[in-house]
């Protein structure tokens, strides 16, 4: 059994979700201590335990300690596939986005399609991928390295209460080596910006892209920025906006609405990440960076990012336990690859 620390680096929930997801892919049982041992709320919280009950689902895996507030967990995944159709339900306003991630890396292991149905959590979240940037930054990234994810959003959800409604298909095909590090200059920006129905006498959403697109275009770095504006039925007010590139680059840059924020301070908020990676010549976020090291370890590659975080550094720690795989970090060069 791999015994893995979660107080390791920055101690937070990344280390549960990486594991799990490559205890099922790589057949061997782990135990997880310390959970969150440095967040202000220990333990599992309630989008951990779906995240890991849905991976189970996927391996017919036996658990131990998966409940809320648990700082321990195991997991053993079963010999056999289990079901293609995974339904998960979250009663709070946990990340929809974190839920995902455990699942696609666990779906490495399995050649055959796998269909997710996520019902409740947030969709916009702080301290977390809102689904927009799953959508158009993350999935396009890892189908460079073999594996299709698509995502359908059919409601929006925002804190405290959640209520997200989305549909997932996950497909490996053959597996691929991935090289992302060939910089573009002058790429377009594309842009969501998303608010509830009842922000519309206030045109949130739309103050939201007009105030990132006027600070991405003073940057004079982008060829064009179109973003679009979106008003939806949702269970809790909020708002959200979300910048991504296209073509060869996965740069993606978000920020969440907050009760006593502007509008204008979200949209550039946004922009102002966007604008950050960009400048350090960056063909991978710095969020994204860490979020992809599973998949390089498994498919083999490089990428270039914009900063080396903890985030990344834990998840190269964890990986290598799971795979054997060394990691090639270069702080100078930004870039992360799998030692020869």
């Amino acid at each position: 059994m791999i015994v893995v620390d979660g107080a390791h680096n920055e101690g937070g929930g990344q280390i549960v979700r990486t594991a799990v997801g490559l205890s099922a892919v790589t057949g061997k049982d782990v135990r997880v201590e310390n959970i969150r041992a440095n967040r202000p709320k220990r333990g599992l919280s309630v989008q951990h335990v779906c995240a890991v009950n849905a991976v189970a689902q996927m391996y017919s895996a036996r658990t131990k300690g998966v409940f809320v507030g648990s700082k321990c967990i195991e997991f053993y995944p079963g010999k056999e596939r289990a079901t293609k159709d995974i339904k998960v339900n979250i009663s709070t306003a946990g990340s929809v986005g974190l839920i995902l991630q455990p699942l696609i890396i666990a779906a490495l292991g399995r050649g055959d399609k796998i269909n997710i149905e996520v019902e409740g959590g947030a969709s916009f979240g702080k301290w977390a991928p809102p689904v927009t940037y799953i959508q158009r930054v993350f999935c396009r990234a890892v189908s460079a390295f073999g594996c299709d994810v698509k995502v359908e959003v059919l409601r929006q959800g925002f804190y405290p209460k959640g209520g997200c409604l989305l549909r997932a298909e996950i497909k490996t095909t053959k597996p691929r080596r991935a090289v992302i590090g060939c910089f573009e200059e002058g790429v377009k920006i594309y842009g969501e910006s998303v608010a509830s129905r009842s922000l519309l006498r206030r045109d949130v959403a739309l103050r939201q892209a007009q105030s990132a697109k006027k600070m991405l275009c003073d940057a004079g770095l982008f060829k064009e920025v179109s973003i679009d504006t979106r008003y939806v039925d949702s269970v809790s007010t909020g708002s959200g906006i979300v910048l991504w590139t296209e073509g060869n680059m996965f740069l993606g840059a978000s920020c969440v609405g907050e009760a006593g924020k502007r509008a204008e301070e979200v949209g550039e908020g946004a922009a102002s990440e966007m604008i950050e990676g960009y400048r350090a010549r960056a063909c991978v976020d710095k969020y994204l960076c860490d979020q992809l090291i599973p998949f390089l370890a498994m498919r083999g590659g490089m990428i270039k990012t914009s900063e080396i975080t903890k985030h990344t550094e834990t998840n190269i720690w964890v990986v290598e336990k799971f795979t054997g795989v060394a990691f090639d970090v270069n702080i100078e060069d930004q870039t992360v690859s799998i030692r020869k």
